[in-house]
């Protein structure tokens, strides 16, 4: 698996305000250090989603947003790359989303030379992270056991966070669903394991949820080699793979802001939540939920 999984009625925001969610009176302890951007997903996985999505995210007034390497490098085909969309829209690039192969030991140097061009063209366009999570469907793999491949996921990713990271980007991973490397203790054995002077953390709080872990647990034990963040929520349901708008799901956002604020935490916090084919109200309607969740506590944004 090279991306991630297979992509009613719209609803106006104001239909929706009875759905907002409350936000508690302590909302204003926050000093509100941390940068909010958001990334393209919401909006679909494919090139020609970018655009609408840059367009929707820079009218929100998101200070950063992330997209596929992948994507970054199809852009390269077109005069001036992602750099056009940049400059149209006055949103800056933070991160590029990437996947490889870390079972098959054969593969490994093809593999890494597929990273450091993304994490080249991440730079090249201002990024400074690449959120990295392995490939292949865990399901698609005949009686997969983490613990037979052990040896050879923390040998690949020491290798591949290496060489990202000697291009000047940082190497952060994130825990995915239906991926090698999904359920808390597999998360666990392998951040205990790799070198963590290159291979840095980069949780996705919803996916924690939905794999049945904790995530403000998690995030406390792991924060001090946290770079990155994908702040989603969980709720289950038949809408965006089981995810839902910032404030609307089952996972404790606020205490994974408090982990994150009373900590030295300095990335970017992005904001998160997954197309589907089966969506209640638009890409731009739902990222506005999670846009209010997250400024209701004090959160500045562009606009």
């Amino acid at each position: 698996m090279g991306t991630r999984r297979d992509f009613l009625h719209t609803a106006g925001v104001g239909a929706l305000g009875l759905m907002m969610p409350s936000i508690p009176d302590f909302k204003l302890k926050y000093h509100t250090k941390l940068d909010i951007g958001y990334t393209y997903i919401t909006w679909g996985y494919g090139t020609d989603d970018l655009e609408p999505a840059m367009k929707g995210m820079s009218e929100l007034g998101f200070n950063a947003f992330e997209t596929f390497g992948r994507v970054i490098e199809d852009y390269e085909k077109k005069e001036g790359g992602i750099g056009t969309l940049i400059e149209k829209y006055q949103l800056p690039l933070k991160s590029a989303f990437c996947m490889a192969n870390v079972l098959d030991k054969r593969v490994i140097k093809e593999e890494g030379d597929k990273l450091v061009k993304w994490a080249k063209l991440c730079k090249k366009y201002g990024g400074d992270v690449m959120e990295f999570s392995a490939s292949m469907n865990r399901k698609k793999v005949d009686n997969y056991q983490y613990a037979e491949y052990k040896s050879t996921i923390i040998n690949a990713f020491n290798e591949y966070a290496k060489r990202v990271t000697d291009e000047g980007i940082t190497f952060a991973f994130h825990q995915h669903t239906d991926t090698p490397i999904e359920l808390p203790d597999e998360v666990y054995s392998l951040m205990n394991n790799v070198d963590t002077k290159y291979v840095r953390f980069g949780p996705d709080i919803g996916q924690l949820k939905k794999g049945g872990g904790d995530p403000v647990q998690v995030l406390k034990d792991f924060i001090s080699i946290t770079e990155h963040i994908h702040l989603k929520d969980f709720d289950g349901g038949e809408y965006y793979l089981g995810y839902a708008p910032l404030g609307m799901g089952k996972v404790k956002i606020k205490e994974v802001l408090d982990v994150l604020e009373n900590s030295d935490y300095k990335g970017m916090v992005m904001a998160e939540l997954d197309y589907s084919k089966k969506m209640p109200r638009t890409p731009k309607e739902a990222a506005e939920i999670s846009k209010k969740y997250l400024a209701d506590f004090g959160y500045s944004f562009k606009s």
